[in-house]
């Protein structure tokens, strides 16, 4: 991340494909310097991830896939891009599916999203339990960030993201 420099207490930041709020930055002194230490938590709590803390380093960010959210211009981009046909005819690769939900890329999970999306809806072919679960994914991590941005409930940006795959499949 290139203005690792530059992040505030409730500033939001995307890891994983999670979206969380920074609470604190704390100082800590580690081998005769002083380094300043991050901690966030989900944006988004529930009953399982209620008490999840996280920290890194300042200077250890740039090492990791940790990004700012979409704008609200890449947001309508996205869902743009969701809801155009998809000329793919190939099965989804699982490994490399995954491997792009490691990227913390939202255009990239949006794809694997479109991709899993296509194939669980065309019936000659079977889905299986671990697309299902990629495709779930996928879902998730776009609907926060999708409710973030846009400033609505976790419900409605679901329902925002399957009308868009819908619109994307129908054409």
């Amino acid at each position: 991340m290139k203005d690792d420099k530059t992040f505030k207490v409730r500033d939001k930041i995307v890891h994983f494909g999670r979206l969380y709020r920074i609470f604190k930055i704390k100082k800590k002194k580690a081998k005769d310097k002083e380094e300043k230490i991050i901690l966030f938590r989900p944006y988004f709590k529930n009953p399982r991830n209620r008490a999840v803390i996280r920290s890194i380093p300042i200077n250890n960010i740039g090492q990791t896939d940790i990004r700012r959210p979409i704008s609200k211009k890449e947001l309508r981009q996205l869902l743009e891009e969701l809801s155009k046909k998809s000329n793919r005819k190939k099965p989804v690769n699982l490994n490399q599916a995954k491997g792009l939900l490691g990227l913390n890329d939202v255009s990239e999970t949006a794809q694997v999203l479109k991709n899993l999306w296509r194939e669980k809806n065309d019936r000659s072919k079977n889905f299986s339990k671990s697309k299902e679960n990629v495709l779930r994914i996928s879902m998730r991590r776009l609907t926060e960030e999708i409710a973030f941005v846009g400033n609505i409930s976790l419900g409605k940006a679901r329902k925002k993201i399957k009308t868009a795959l819908k619109e994307g499949n129908e054409k």
